[in-house]
């Protein structure tokens, strides 16, 4: 097959086994890199099934529940750390609630500064509270077809809020972590299928799936027992060329972690799944360069001779952002008269 190419006034008679391309650069241009960020909306919950709640005039701690009479040992801080709390929390007076009374007896408890022993399995008794987070998402993905499959790796600033009990009226007051935040860190695989294109956007179901970890020494790591973590989203993608795109990605993350109570041989499981809207802008590495002739701005794909090779070589005269392949010769489909930016009519044609 011959091909004529007309370009500054002079033509280039050539085959398609002329023109060079980069075999590295076929390579990578089945690679696409994502950069994103987004607020994460993270929330913490557990139920206290299997053990009391001790709640003095001024602190909370947990006690194992045997189904016996109430022991010595109680903890705290069992969110991220748990230990031993202080003994004073058991002295009397105090009453154990075992089933809902009336609110008058729970407010003259209070008011006389009763310690109160709430039981977690006859009152289904938990805490959960949603707090936000902020991440730093960095993603590489192969591409083949309408199949990817990749990997990334992220860190989150994580706020962590009081959580409220989830049984109300029965004078319990909001759990407070010792910790006020935290740096999250985490890793994760990744698989997905571009099932839609519409118009210049494109959306695709990905699925991940991976480790994390809490950075620093907030969370005791020697009690704790993470599993690992599933994300399920659908990622919206915006196409500006077709190496160059915004992507807006909602997605879901089922997370947990079990935090063991020293001496007791027990644990608490705590959930902390998170609604995550991303966005960030994504890039493939271009199959071909960009030319060398800085007057080139043409918007389809072409062949020039190199100047400093002197080998037929497929160029593109757009940046990465532009479209190189207009269906109707231009980059933009609306008309320069129809743009915001012509609001005030000049110059329409």
């Amino acid at each position: 097959m011959t091909i004529t190419f007309a370009v500054q006034a002079q033509e280039y008679e050539y085959t398609e086994d002329d023109i060079y391309r980069s075999p590295v650069r076929a390579v990578l241009n089945m690679f696409s890199f994502t950069v994103s960020t987004g607020y994460n909306a993270v929330t913490y919950k557990h139920d206290l099934s299997g053990y009391y709640l001790i709640q003095s005039p001024a602190q909370q701690y947990i006690a194992v529940n045997e189904g016996g009479a109430l022991g010595m040992n109680s903890y705290t801080d069992w969110l991220n750390n748990p230990r031993y709390g202080d003994s004073l929390a058991l002295q009397s007076p105090f009453l154990i609630l075992n089933s809902r009374l009336p609110d008058s007896v729970i407010h003259s408890a209070l008011q006389a500064n009763t310690t109160l022993v709430y039981n977690g399995d006859s009152l289904n008794l938990g805490f959960k509270r949603t707090s936000w987070a902020v991440p730093l998402n960095v993603r590489v993905r192969f591409n083949y077809k309408d199949f990817r499959v990749g990997g990334g790796v992220s860190l989150l600033y994580q706020k962590i809020n009081s959580l409220k009990p989830t049984v109300d009226e029965l004078g319990i007051r909001n759990y407070e972590p010792n910790i006020g935040s935290v740096f999250q860190f985490k890793y994760f695989g990744m698989v997905g299928y571009k099932f839609l294109d519409f118009w210049d956007y494109s959306f695709a179901g990905e699925i991940e799936f991976g480790k994390d970890k809490y950075l620093g020494s907030k969370f005791n790591k020697s009690l704790m027992d993470q599993s690992m973590f599933f994300n399920l989203g659908i990622s919206v993608e915006k196409n500006l060329s077709e190496y160059f795109r915004v992507v807006v990605k909602p997605s879901y993350d089922f997370r947990s972690y079990g935090m063991a109570i020293p001496g007791t041989g027990t644990s608490i499981k705590h959930s902390n799944p998170s609604f995550n809207i991303n966005f960030g802008v994504s890039i493939t590495i271009p199959e071909i360069p960009r030319s060398p002739m800085k007057s080139d701005h043409v918007q389809l794909k072409h062949v020039i001779v190199d100047p400093q090779t002197g080998r037929y070589v497929e160029v593109r005269g757009q940046p990465i952002w532009k479209v190189q392949n207009p269906k109707v010769g231009q980059n933009h489909r609306k008309l320069w008269r129809y743009k915001f930016k012509n609001k005030r009519k000049m110059n329409p044609y």
